[in-house]
């Protein structure tokens, strides 16, 4: 396995670990909403759309896309950070700084 292609894997895992761990809280969200107790703010429904969007932008970095994945994962990664999922957040933010470094890497 190339060097390149091990960097778009581990992108790729970090990616979709993010991405799951950004998308399960739409359990909390279902909950809140069956309860109708609590109240559901926007950032709620934005942090799982980051998750699935992180997923997919890491599937383009494997694909070979790097540079497209690899700054739309940043750009999620970041968003998440600012609206308080810091390690998920950060789990993506990493995967698209891999993307990006991914095919500037020789052996």
């Amino acid at each position: 396995m190339k060097t390149e292609h091990a960097f778009a894997l581990i992108a790729l895992i970090l990616g979709i670990v993010g991405g799951v761990l950004l998308g399960k809280s739409i359990i909390d969200i279902t909950s809140r909403l069956i309860e109708g107790t609590r109240t559901v703010k926007v950032e709620g429904f934005l942090i799982p759309i980051l998750g699935i969007a992180a997923i997919v932008a890491s599937a383009m970095i494997w694909t070979g896309r790097y540079l497209l994945g690899g700054v739309m994962n940043m750009i999620f990664g970041l968003i998440a950070v600012v609206y308080g999922a810091d390690a998920e957040g950060l789990m993506v933010l990493l995967s698209g700084l891999l993307g990006i470094v991914a095919p500037k890497i020789k052996e």
